[in-house]
């Protein structure tokens, strides 16, 4: 049994908090402790600072079980010893230790060198500090960005008054913008979005947060990702009939004439209705592409074709680099724009049914 745990425990990513005491203190610690639980094991917390001025601080650290990192400010000077040592403990574990990811804890833009040189060694970095001095540089260099002041607003604690905070913000530019979300779904809604104008959700999280790093729907008092996306307007969120991630996708494509397809086989769009007689189907396509769409999809086996799979063949058809760069953006305003192909071939889900 305790080999069992032991393996367990060493598969699991491990972690090195390193904190800038002297920027941001300790107030709001346990809030990363407690974001960084879900990612792995932390086997490193260190707080820098000179520790004979903060002797008021030791019950914190023990309650934290922090290692305390103590540097004596020699001189004057703006930049103190403890920052430059807590780069040379960061790229020293990196060729000591089997940590997978750093996590700096300082809202210090000097830190972006060092954050670059941990990701190109290949390590993952968060980033974690007050939102009010954080520069955007420092956010978007790391892979993941915390707020602290977030875990402030969540306690209803009014936030204090952090140490060195004159030196922390004449050396750095101010930044309180947050990007607005809306803002950020579209884009990565975009960015991501197959050749029917849906993204699953899993992956369209990881997109915003490869965009902003400091995203964190739960900061916003949503549960779930899942209930932050259906608070918002712009897009439209499509849960799949059994378990299984859901699909993401604008509002503003509602307005393609799709919706009865879900409910009806036979949707009626703006044209008239489809007749039950055979007589009336369109024996010969407007286009030459409809007709080398309908040959490309009916040669594949099967009566059902995966959408992502029909996507691809309408756009080797119409030699474009995928679906979306074309007049038909997605599969339902393709058959809108195609009476020949409207008759033979239907949406159902997130595939393509032959009729």
């Amino acid at each position: 049994m305790v080999t069992l745990n032991t393996e367990h425990r060493l598969a699991e990513p491990t972690i090195a908090v390193l904190i800038d005491y002297e920027n941001v203190g300790l107030d709001s610690i346990q809030y990363l402790f407690d974001q960084l639980s879900d990612m792995g094991r932390v086997i490193v917390k260190r707080a820098y600072a000179d520790w004979s001025v903060h002797r008021n601080k030791r019950d914190q650290l023990l309650e934290h079980g922090i290692e305390a990192a103590h540097y004596f400010h020699a001189t004057r000077s703006g930049k103190n010893a403890s920052d430059i040592c807590l780069v040379i403990d960061a790229v020293e574990l990196v060729h000591t230790s089997n940590v997978d990811a750093y996590v700096v804890v300082s809202s210090d833009s000097d830190f972006v060198p060092l954050v670059n040189k941990l990701r190109s060694s290949g390590k993952l970095v968060v980033g974690a500090g007050r939102r009010d001095i954080t520069p955007v540089t420092l956010v978007k260099s790391c892979d993941r960005y915390i707020f602290l002041d977030d875990g402030a607003t969540q306690n209803s604690e009014a936030p204090t008054t952090q140490p060195n905070e004159t030196r922390t913000q004449a050396r750095r530019g101010r930044t309180d913008r947050r990007e607005p979300s809306n803002s950020l779904i579209t884009r990565a809604l975009e960015a991501s979005q197959d050749g029917q104008g849906q993204v699953p959700g899993s992956k369209l999280h990881q997109t915003m947060r490869r965009i902003d790093p400091s995203f964190n729907f739960k900061a916003q008092g949503f549960l779930t990702f899942t209930r932050f996306l259906e608070s918002r307007g712009e897009v439209r969120v499509v849960r799949s009939q059994g378990p299984g991630d859901i699909l993401v996708q604008l509002s503003s494509q509602r307005e393609a004439p799709a919706p009865t397809r879900e409910v009806q086989p036979e949707p009626t769009r703006n044209r008239n209705p489809r007749p039950a007689q055979s007589t009336e189907i369109p024996d010969e396509p407007e286009a030459k592409w409809e007709r080398d769409v309908d040959l490309a999809w009916r040669s594949r086996q099967g009566p059902k074709i995966a959408g992502q799979s029909a996507a691809a063949d309408v756009a080797k058809v119409l030699n474009a680099p995928n679906l979306k760069s074309t007049k038909y953006p997605t599969l339902d305003k393709l058959l809108d724009a195609s009476h020949y192909l409207d008759f033979r071939w239907r949406r159902e889900g997130n595939a393509i049914i032959r009729i």
